[in-house]
């Protein structure tokens, strides 16, 4: 077999091997749809209303369903009361990227309790008093994105401390392990 024919049979197996290795390894690029955060449980877990009556547990419940999201403050039912002038004040900020708070609606908001927001910002304070005791009281609100992908960071304080311990979210009430807590998801009106 003269060399050439047998230099050009070589290329032709190198080539294919080449290529082979490519195939199976894969080529190194990044993935298109990858998105552009680090993935957590949480978008999850925010999915669907409580399945068990908040006054159960009480604390501070959020959930959503697309891309509509309700806040739920309530105090535990037959909670001993200790004898004093103050009561807990629950103090928060809803915080979106990528997207713009619109439709607020309140919920029982008595009139010592505040909401107030601003275009990607609600800020909330509930006095936990007596006279409102076991009433459910909250917020909904509708996230408008302005991306594929948008997040909201969740800040929760009890009388200035955060406190995870008391937040419930979605439809299991899963308790996150630390705030403040940033969810990112997809958004359902794109």
């Amino acid at each position: 077999m003269p060399v050439k024919s047998i230099t050009a049979a070589l290329s032709v197996v190198l080539l294919l091997a080449i290529s082979g290795c490519a195939t199976v390894a894969g080529v190194n690029e990044e993935p298109q749809n990858a998105p552009p955060y680090p993935t957590s449980p949480y978008d999850k877990y925010v999915e669907g209303k409580p399945n068990l009556d908040p006054r159960a547990q009480g604390g501070f419940y959020i959930w959503r369903n697309g891309n509509s999201w309700h806040v739920r403050v309530v105090e535990k039912a037959e909670q001993p009361r200790v004898l004093s002038p103050v009561w807990p004040i629950i103090t928060g900020t809803i915080s979106l990227e990528n997207a713009v708070v619109t439709n607020v609606r309140r919920v029982n908001i008595p009139p010592l309790d505040d909401i107030r927001y601003r275009r990607e910002n609600i800020t909330f304070r509930f006095e936990m008093r007596e006279s409102v005791a076991r009433q459910i009281a909250g917020f909904d609100f509708k996230a408008l994105p302005s991306s594929i992908d948008y997040c909201i960071t969740l800040e929760v304080f009890v009388d200035g401390n955060p406190r995870p311990g008391i937040v419930h979210l979605g439809s299991f009430m899963h308790i996150p392990e630390t705030l403040p807590l940033r969810i990112c998801l997809r958004s359902f009106d794109r």
